[in-house]
This record gives structure tokens, sequence and C-alpha cells, in this order.
């Protein structure tokens, strides 16, 4: 016997056959949004051997590890192609003059191992303050203009020892740039995978929220909190008698009396040491999560995959220095 349908059974398919084609339109729409979500390539670690070309943007004048990043990576041009420098603000310890302060101390180091005009350096960007109201920077336009003339087998490095401000910037001003470019950032976290949260972020939370949603090549260098100076007696023994600038690195301690504590970090040299040596590190690869305003990170999102560090050896930091000290001491004397 045939069965009849009703026209409440009509309505009823009808409105099951139009939800099914409302989820299956918002599902396809939802993976093709992840999948265009997830292109952001991932950077190459270990990096490839040989010389890098690379810019380096320090809050130089801000606090003591700059310098001594600086040197390492000076003593080195077999691994380094320094392109140029661009000085970076520091926040509301630098204020409005921090940027011209970190130009300062970036030729004072230069000066001091006979490098005076050898290598550019400009001037990076303000904090930002609003995300649809960038602000540029002669630094920032310097970024731009050397990752354009790179290619993606063979990048730009960035190295970013300060805020992420200029790097935020330039992939803002120039989304082009994304895939000819590797931005290696130090931002060290609390306890990952909770919260970033360190003086590079403080300084410029929106910069930070921009570059963990932006889609380039991206190493998160989160650790270097282990670099301890040692006692005063220490860095006068191994690094003052190498040259001038290795006498700058011990009498820069005289500057405050809380860098004079044995237990003085100088971070960012590991990150310059990293490089160098990548084989005494340690390394994932991690999902890219986002940063909230309360500098909790989020993985709600798909950012694609980063390359985090979270390990590198202390001593063969130092000893990579010491290295480069005397280098650099030697190649003044020729």
């Amino acid at each position: 016997m045939m069965r009849v349908t009703n026209t409440r059974e009509l309505c009823l398919s009808s409105h099951i056959f139009i939800f099914i084609m409302t989820a299956l339109v918002l599902t396809s729409g939802f993976f093709y949004s992840a999948s265009a979500q997830t292109n952001r390539p991932l950077a190459s670690w270990l990096p490839p051997l040989g010389q890098l070309r690379v810019i380096i943007d320090t809050d130089a004048a801000n606090e003591i590890d700059d310098q001594y990043a600086l040197a390492l990576a000076l003593g080195r041009p077999d691994r380094f192609n320094i392109l140029g420098f661009v000085a970076a603000h520091f926040g509301d310890a630098g204020g409005y003059k921090g940027i011209e302060k970190s130009v300062a101390e970036i030729e004072l180091m230069l000066a001091k191992m006979d490098m005076t005009g050898k290598y550019p350096i400009k001037r990076g960007s303000h904090p930002i303050r609003y995300k649809d109201h960038l602000e540029g920077s002669e630094g920032v336009d310097f970024i731009i203009e050397q990752a354009m003339a790179s290619t993606p087998e063979d990048p730009l490095w960035l190295i970013m020892l300060g805020p992420a401000t200029d790097a935020a910037v330039a992939l803002e001003q120039e989304p082009k740039i994304a895939d000819r470019l590797i931005v290696f950032w130090h931002g060290r976290t609390q306890k990952w995978p909770e919260r970033c949260l360190n003086f590079n972020v403080f300084n410029d939370l929106k910069a930070v929220q921009l570059l963990f949603d932006s889609r380039c090549r991206f190493i998160l260098f989160d650790t270097g909190g282990q670099m301890h100076l040692g006692k005063m007696e220490e860095t006068e023994k191994r690094f003052a008698p190498l040259g001038p600038i290795g006498r700058y690195l011990h009498e820069l301690r005289f500057r405050d009396p809380r860098w004079q504590c044995p237990t003085k970090g100088v971070y960012d040299l590991a990150d310059i040491a990293a490089m160098i040596d990548p084989d005494m590190t340690k390394w994932e690869k991690v999902r890219a999560p986002s940063v909230n305003n309360d500098f909790s990170y989020n993985f709600q999102c798909d950012n694609g995959k980063i390359v985090r560090i979270c390990y590198v050896d202390v001593e063969c930091s130092f000893d990579l220095l010491e290295e480069s000290l005397r280098r650099l001491a030697a190649e003044r004397l020729r």
C-alpha cells in the first residue's frame, strides 16, 4: 500500500533539508577559513650553514644584555652578513627619546670596535597606539627594502632583541614581505604555554599581537633567563682584557648596582649564540597562538605553526662571546 506524506511531514523534511544544507555550507566555509589561516610557512630551524643576511633590531640603550649580543654578532662575520641595525624604543623606561638613546649606544659600540660608519643605523618606530593607524619609520622602510630584495629561498633574518614593533609595522605596511623574511624575536614567556609576559611585550603588546597573528615565518626565542654573568671579578678576568669592547662590556656593570649581582642576566646574548651554533639549543614546533590583552596565550585560533626555542647552553654561549672578543681584538691590531 502506498504511503501518503502529509503536509506536516513535508514541512519537517524541508526544514531538515535546509538545516543540513546550511550546516554543509557553514562547515565548508569553516574548513576553507581554517585552510586559509594555516598558510603560514614554517621557519627552518636548524638554520642553514654559512653566512646569513641579517638586520639586528635592538633597544641597545635599555640594559646591558644587548651590548653583549651585539659584540658576539659583530665578531662573527663568517656567520652574519649584517646589513644594518634598527634602533628600537624601550617603552616608558626610555621615553620618547629612547630610540635616540639606542642609536647613540649602537654608535658607541661600533666606535669601540673601530667600525664607525661601517653599518647603517636606522631609527625604528615608536610603540603602536592604534592597530588601524601604524606609524612607519626609516627603520621599518629599511626592513621592507631589504626583505623585498630577498627571496623565500634566501630570506632576510630579522633578529629582534627588543620590542616587536618594527617587525609588526613592516609586515602590516607591506604584506608581500611575509614569505621573504624570518622574524627571530626574543619573547620569553611565563610558564609556556600560559602567558606571553616579559619586558619586550610590556613595551608594545599590540605589536606582539600583530606578530603572532601574521603570516610570516616566526621563531619565538623563549629562553635566556639562565644567562647569568657571574661575579664582577669573573667578567673582569675573562672579558676585560680582550680589547676596548671587552673592557666596555665589563665596565657596563658599574652603571647600576643591580648589574653587579652574580645572577645578572645577559638574556639577548643567547639569541645570537643560538644562531651561531643551533646545535646547542632545544626547540620544538608549536601551534602559534594569539595573544590576549591580559598577556595570556589564546589557542582557539589557528595561526599555523612556529618554532619555539626553549633552551640554549649557557657556557657554550659565553665561550662563543669570548671567541668573538678575541677576534675583534686581533682585528684591531692588524
